[in-house]
């Protein structure tokens, strides 16, 4: 008897997996105002996940890499700059890399290129070497710590986020114009690298 269950557990797994993946992510926090992300998923075991924290209101982001593991991930703690993230709604988001860089173990349930994966937790990519692929996408709203959130420490992170952003666009156009100054020198052209980084400057968004 035991034996004809266990078949017949192992036919409906395996034809379940044939039809797809019905995708299933479910997650709660720990640890307050610095909280950890705790998952549960039917995901198979090794799948690699990203998993982003993020508020709008205060621009805030926060991403860290996590593996399925018994059904269930982990991921953090998240922090503003090892502080206190300030109360309120945040959004986790839980996405997967291409299914080609994925395991075999996971590729051999999800498909080659993700494409037995299923439901509103999914959505199809694609990627100029990989070509159309499908991959994990859930986003689900949470609420971080128990007070009220702080007008001015959102505004301290958006201004925050504002310069970050700023100094790598200032980084990115001098590395470029650099490149490209380097390259003209082999070729023996003039090159107006003053021109270039004003023009770079001028295209980054207010």
């Amino acid at each position: 008897m035991k034996t004809l269950v266990l078949g017949v557990l192992l036919a409906l797994a395996i034809q379940s997996t044939a039809q797809g993946l019905n995708v299933s992510v479910k997650v709660e926090l720990e640890g307050g105002d610095t909280p950890t992300v705790v998952g549960k998923t039917n995901l198979p075991d090794g799948t690699m996940l990203m998993v982003t924290v993020s508020r709008k209101a205060s621009s805030y982001m926060g991403q860290t890499e996590a593996t399925v593991s018994s059904g269930s991930f982990r991921a953090g703690p998240f922090s503003d700059n090892g502080g206190a993230l300030n109360p309120g709604q945040y959004v986790v988001n839980v996405f997967t890399p291409l299914a080609a860089l994925q395991p075999a173990a996971v590729r051999t349930i999800i498909g080659e290129d993700g494409g037995k994966l299923r439901g509103p937790c999914t959505k199809p990519v694609t990627d100029p070497v990989v070509g159309k692929s499908r991959v994990v996408d859930c986003s689900i709203t949470v609420k971080v710590g128990g007070g009220k959130a702080s007008a001015s420490q959102d505004e301290a992170s958006r201004r925050e986020q504002k310069q970050k952003q700023h100094d790598w666009f200032v980084r990115a156009c001098k590395d470029g114009c650099d490149l490209t100054a380097s390259a003209a020198a082999r070729r023996g052209e003039r090159f107006d690298w003053d021109k270039c980084n004003v023009a770079c400057l001028a295209g980054e968004k207010p």
